[in-house]
């Protein structure tokens, strides 16, 4: 835009015409703005007031300050047992789910007109709800029938489990199910951004004498770095965050060897009648989430691409 027709555009903003069109923008945004308030924002500010009382529901909160959150360090070994078994779900999502579904990604891109196909059988289970996917591998790894059958009809009953009873083995059970249903995520992301990549980039590798694997290595991973830190970000928030599963398949038995944080918080609000040290569990997971973005931003404003 030429130096005159700056000129021109500037005054126009603070014209009564340029606020009322700013003024116009919020208004548009306003019945959004409200709903989110009233759903998100007041319920945040009256859980962070919560967490300082002691308040089972019925009788008059109790004012304690700072007692629940030093329960939590102190008393709840729930909560750490909990806070283990996200860092294992992290652990495993931040590798499993994300290696699948960028090399899937990375072959379904080279194809043809079968592309299609495979985009759709890949992404089909993540288009399922989670109490539907909960539901089918419960029936899975029943006792009597799903996997504990097809292993005794194949001649290995050894091998046969109480996948959901088993304290060692539960947790991977569930997470078993979750990643099943999430992987195709992860696939149709990274499918979606390689084919955001110029493919003349490798041609001049080949021509340079690159191999299909140096080729992935130095021109694929490089130019999918921002995607690759968009879904490590992502998987971390949601791990932490990850309840539907637990809840329906395991309810974080047997002994809280499922146990999440989130689990931890309907059951201490909802089973125990402990509002205000759910609020608080609730507090104390919101500042670990939001010491992840903090971290992220960080790394952003450090330099790296993303």
């Amino acid at each position: 835009m030429s130096a005159l027709g700056r000129e021109a555009v500037q005054p126009v903003a603070n014209t009564t015409a340029g606020k009322r069109r700013r003024w116009l923008g919020y208004l548009f945004i306003a019945p959004a703005l409200t709903l989110h308030l009233c759903i998100v924002g007041i319920p945040a500010l009256v859980t962070f007031g919560l967490s300082t009382f002691q308040w089972d529901g019925l009788k008059p909160p109790e004012f304690v300050g700072l007692g629940n959150f030093i329960e939590i360090v102190t008393k709840d070994e729930v909560f750490f047992k909990a806070f283990t078994n996200n860092l294992r779900w992290l652990a495993v999502f931040l590798t499993l789910p994300v290696f699948i579904g960028l090399v899937t990604a990375v072959m379904v891109s080279t194809l043809g007109k079968s592309q299609f196909l495979y985009r759709t059988i890949y992404f089909l289970p993540y288009i399922f709800s989670s109490a539907v996917v909960a539901r089918m591998f419960n029936y899975l790894y029943h006792p009597f029938y799903g996997v504990n059958l097809i292993l005794k009809q194949l001649g290995v009953p050894e091998l046969a489990q109480s996948w959901l009873g088993n304290p060692n083995l539960t947790l991977f059970a569930v997470l078993n199910a979750s990643q099943w249903h999430f992987w195709g995520f992860d696939f149709m992301v990274f499918l979606a951004a390689l084919q955001q990549i110029d493919r003349n980039l490798y041609e001049a590798a080949s021509l340079d004498g690159a191999s299909r694997w140096q080729s992935f290595a130095f021109v694929t991973v490089p130019l999918l770095r921002p995607t690759i830190v968009f879904i490590l970000l992502m998987t971390t928030l949601w791990s932490f965050n990850a309840f539907d599963y637990v809840y329906i398949m395991t309810q974080g038995g047997p002994a809280h060897a499922s146990e999440l944080l989130a689990t931890w918080i309907y059951s201490s609000a909802v089973g125990s009648r402990m509002a205000g040290y759910a609020s608080a569990l609730a507090v104390t997971l919101t500042l670990i989430s939001s010491g992840v973005i903090i971290g992220y931003i960080y790394l952003r404003r450090r330099g790296m691409e993303a």
